[in-house]
């Protein structure tokens, strides 16, 4: 099998396509041209890749911004009203710089400020009732004893006695162990509740630090006061509110960017990665290893799909976005389904290329193995492969692909096919770089430089020459490619009929191709005609409010619910195909025969509640917390933890804790070199702004807005694995010139000292708060990454099987349902497992009793991706495909016998198992599936030879690539099958070492 894509497909010998020798030499010196291009590139980090003119004016609004609130430091008058504090703001605008729209902006800020009042409200509450634990009497009699002692120091000291008696509360004097019993209960209770939210819910993150930040005010504060005080958040509070109000403020000001805007550059970011893999598709047809390397096309998809994803919060503010220019939010949402649907066409026939590529390894690979170079028996008893079963039989498929019938195309069909589809190709990226400029120019020129008359009728003469070039294209493209099949076709009349497999590969490629170029010119239709239409620049009013609640409490909204499009007035909205997805799915998902009765159910719930991975790590979050802040509890130890800020060792602990151990590997890394390089800076700015002086305001502000270059641009530009690391440098190297500032100007008890002591006190601070949650984090287990990721994927595998179910169910109904599913189904999950490519990669950093490691979970995330994407095409076809055809395919593979259902089921089923148990996987199971569909094939096409009028069927060919979806879902399985058994190994041997064991033993009896 050539192709595991298109298994029933011929062995296309694309390496064999001969080029002139001028033409060949022409195209080598091109690629090591780009070749070297892309090697210049690559010695830039790709954090620093950001020097064009839309992240300049984001890195200019946010350093701006952070600058501004580090001004407050140095300013006498702000500083005195604030605080010692004042740095908050600067370090609150590093956790939410103003880097996008306002809105999106103002929910970071809300979501925040609702964790600070949250822990405010809980902060008072918990602070009357452990007031009131102490009886009056009690408190009135120890504050006179406190007011004598400081009396009595007054008369040996300097100080004056309300210091004193200060000195004395923070030391302990006033402790009690009923106040600090009802404080750490009922703080605790909350940071166990934030803790849960920032571990089921990302957006949450904000609300859970600083809620929990806040709270733990209070609960070093609280059993130290002598009396209620309500307002004791208010150091951070005023600091909170200064930067978030600056960062409103700059994102008005400075560059401001609508909904719109940002949606529109992500549209025009996706449809250029769309331009690569177009001509990669065509390249894979060639001869330059290079080329043909699966990596590079998984690559490319995978780039697509995760700016697709990033697109998705923007999307779900359209409805409120309030802009200024010629397309508002009903026009933007309007091109939302053509570019999915160009989106998905193009990432099939990206799809198609990847499994023919990687097919075509895999097949020489098990040829060579089991048929060309075949070894002895007694070398294979004694060197047994895994898998060796399933793979002997897949060699033997293979080997009957081999027979004397089963020849290629001939290389001048080849040749012609390459000519013909780079031609439709150059048309279709033309097509898509005319939709990109018309994006880029009503977009970019909203207030300066705005498109005269003449450049608009220019540009719309563009899109209509691109869209008229599409038309003919397309229509030549798959005439031509009908005329070279159908002469090829003649050619072989005199051979057997099982030579239309390379016919069958040729008309996936035409079909698949065709239908980019179809997808493409519905998008360019649409943006020509609102280019069009929209000519004047005005403004354009929120719509709805409704989407804000919803994104901030459901985690899994993303898009809100778009209508009908004008070019499409059947097709049904989101809202309304997610609410058909979920009813059908639940039907295809199954039901349970027996429930337990509900005090099981009840007691059952809520175990699993407190064990599930949340609410471990809230109970790790508990435990750092009684860890770290009972010292300031203690008479013996509260004046050397108020002293030396331990609050900050808390905070540490606290924030460093994360689910699963992988990430918390990496964080502790990232975290202990943000530190380092915070404070280097924070000790460069310092020395070199003031010397040995007290601090010079002027010399500060200036040498601080050259280090905030360096961390607003890290802070920004760094991967999102590193962000951590870039958010401690900056609060490392606040901290240390605020505190060093403070200790000059308003000094107080407990000031750390100046420069270099504060970085070092700092520093400590941060390797306890880092050993403490390490230690927390480790015992008594530590949370495995890779079992939270196979379990994630184990679910993926059983969402492929009721998308496999739903397939089947609507497959030659004559309903739109599966058109209608298909695109948001598949979306959202290969959305998901994008998402569990930064986990798996952090894989590394884990020490695991997992048999998987960082590779093989990538493997079993690749397939998943395949296995989506063949089940997407095929809910697709169930609508468009002609019935006769629907039925021809189901009685020529099987596709909807009970007994094959059965076998694919079980199979997906086992696999599902093994991830989550790490179980070995029997030997034989029924697989390779795809060999039984390949024999049901050939019995059911016997004597039938493909016509010149099926050739031309448009028909005929969705019938050939739903046939190539399925045999490529079947062959995708089986390398599931073949990749655990790699990791997991095999059980239950029945094979020939087995009889040669029994035998043996019979014999010696």
């Amino acid at each position: 099998m050539a192709d595991r894509t298109t298994a029933p497909e011929a062995e296309v010998d694309a390496d064999a396509i001969p080029i002139p020798p001028a033409i060949q030499e022409k195209e080598e010196k091109e690629e090591k041209k780009k070749t070297t291009e892309k090697t210049k590139k690559r010695r830039i980090p790709p954090f620093l890749d950001h020097f064009n003119a839309r992240d300049l004016k984001v890195f200019f609004r946010c350093w701006v911004a952070a600058w501004v609130a580090c001004l407050l430091i140095f300013i006498y008058p702000s500083l005195r009203t604030i605080g010692t504090a004042t740095f908050f703001a600067g370090l609150v605008l590093m956790f939410l710089p103003p880097s996008g729209i306002l809105f999106i902006y103002l929910l970071g800020a809300v979501s925040l400020l609702i964790g600070i009042f949250l822990a405010w409200a809980w902060g008072v509450i918990t602070m009357k009732a452990a007031m009131a634990a102490r009886p009056a009497a009690e408190t009135q009699a120890r504050l006179l004893a406190l007011e004598k002692v400081a009396v009595a120091q007054a008369q040996n000291s300097t100080l004056s006695v309300s210091d004193l008696a200060k000195i004395l509360v923070y030391d302990g004097y006033m402790l009690d162990a009923r106040v600090t019993a009802v404080t750490f209960c009922l703080l605790c209770v909350f940071i166990y509740l934030m803790a849960r939210l920032r571990a089921s819910n990302p957006k949450a993150a904000f609300t859970s630090i600083f809620g929990i930040i806040i709270s733990d005010l209070f609960l070093n504060y609280t059993p130290l006061l002598p009396s209620f005080s309500g307002t004791l958040p208010l150091t951070l509070v005023k600091p909170a509110l200064i930067g978030v109000g600056v960062g409103v403020a700059c994102s008005v000001l400075f560059f401001p960017q609508s909904t719109s805007h940002v949606v529109l550059d992500s549209m025009e970011d996706i449809i250029k990665l769309l331009q690569a893999p177009l001509a990669l598709t065509v390249k894979t047809l060639g001869t330059d290893e290079e080329q043909r390397d699966p990596e590079q096309l998984r690559m490319a998809q995978t780039l697509v799909i995760q700016k697709y994803r990033s697109m998705g919060p923007a999307l779900a503010f359209l409805p409120l976005d309030f802009s200024v220019g010629c397309w508002g939010a009903e026009d933007v949402t309007s091109f939302q389904d053509p570019l999915r649907d160009a989106l998905a066409a193009i990432l099939s026939l990206l799809e198609f290329h990847i499994g023919r590529v990687a097919g075509e390894a895999l097949s020489q690979d098990v040829l060579r193995k089991y048929i060309d170079e075949k070894p002895d028996d007694d070398d294979e008893k004694r060197t047994r492969e895994v898998g060796a079963h399933q793979l002997s039989q897949l060699a033997e498929l293979l080997h009957g692909f081999r027979n004397p019938d089963s020849h290629p195309l001939r290389k001048e069909v080849l040749r012609e096919l390459r000519k013909t589809s780079t031609t439709a190709v150059d048309v279709c990226v033309k097509g898509l770089d005319a939709v990109r400029e018309c994006i880029h120019v009503v977009n970019c020129r909203r207030w300066f430089g705005r498109p005269s008359k003449a450049e608009r009728e220019q540009l719309q003469e563009r899109c209509d020459g691109a869209l008229e070039d599409l038309r003919q294209a397309r229509a030549t493209f798959i005439n031509s490619i009908s005329e070279i099949l159908i002469r090829e076709q003649e050619n072989r009349m005199g051979d057997q009929p099982s030579h239309f497999r390379p016919l069958m590969f040729a008309m996936v490629f035409e079909e698949l191709i065709s239908n980019s170029m179809q997808k493409t010119e519905a998008l360019l239709v649409r943006v020509s005609e609102a280019f069009q239409q929209s000519t004047k620049v005005r403004i354009y009013w929120p719509t709805r409010f409704r989407y804000a609640a919803a994104w901030a409490s459901e985690k899994e909204v993303q898009a809100p619910g778009s209508q009908p499009t004008e070019d499409d007035p059947d097709r049904d909205s989101v809202d309304d195909v997610t609410k058909s997805a979920q009813e059908r799915l639940r039907a295809t998902r199954g039901y349970r025969t027996r429930q337990r009765h509900p005090i099981s159910r009840a007691i059952l719930g809520t175990y699993h509640w407190f064990t599930c991975d949340e609410g471990l790590y809230g109970l790790r979050m508990v435990v750092v917390t009684i860890a770290l802040g009972i010292p300031s509890a203690i008479p013996s130890s509260a004046g050397f933890y108020f002293r030396e800020k331990g609050l900050w060792a808390l905070i540490m602990g606290q924030t460093g804790l994360l689910v699963y151990m992988a990430d918390f590997t990496f964080s502790v890394i990232s975290r202990l070199t943000g530190t380092v390089i915070g404070g280097v800076l924070g000790l460069l700015t310092w020395y070199i702004g003031s010397a040995n002086g007290p601090g010079n305001p002027y010399g500060l502000a200036a040498i601080t807005a050259v280090m905030l270059l360096i961390l607003v641009w890290v802070r920004l530009y760094l991967p999102p694995l590193l962000l951590q690391g870039g958010i401690m440098g900056a609060a490392t190297f606040l901290l240390v010139i605020a505190y060093s500032y403070d200790d000059t100007h308003i000094p107080q008890y407990g000031n750390p000292g100046v420069g270099y002591n504060v970085f070092w006190r700092r520093l400590v601070l941060v390797l306890v708060g880092v050993a403490a949650s390490a230690i927390t984090q480790l015992l008594p287990r530590p949370p495995s990454a890779s079992r939270h990721i196979c379990k994630s994927l184990s679910r993926s595998i059983r969402t492929l099987s009721t998308h496999y179910a739903l397939f089947l169910s609507v497959w030659a109904k004559g309903t739109t349902e599966g058109r209608q599913l298909a695109e948001p189904l598949a979306l959202q999950l290969a959305e998901s497992l994008v998402a569990l490519d930064g986990p798996t990669r952090l894989l590394k950093f884990e020490f695991s009793s997992s048999r998987f490691d960082s590779a093989s979970l990538a493997t079993v995330n690749r397939i998943c991706r395949s296995l989506n994407r063949h089940l997407a095409r095929l809910l697709l076809l169930s609508a468009s495909l002609p019935h006769e055809y629907q039925d021809q395919l189901a009685r020529q593979t099987g596709l909807r016998d009970h007994r094959v259902i059965g076998q694919v089921m079980a199979v997906m089923g086992i696999c599902e198992q093994a991830l989550k148990t790490g179980d070995a996987l029997p030997e034989i199971l029924p697989t390779p599936l795809v060999k039984q569909a390949v024999e049901n094939w050939a019995c059911g096409r016997s004597g039938e030879i493909i016509s010149s009028e099926m050739i031309r069927d448009e028909g005929y060919r969705r019938f050939c690539v739903a046939a190539s979806a399925y045999f490529g879902f079947l062959g995708t399985v089986d390398e599931l099958v073949l990749v655990l058994k790699g990791v997991l190994g095999e059980a239950h041997l029945v094979g020939r070492e087995m009889n040669w064991l029994l035998g043996d033993v019979n014999g010696g009896v």
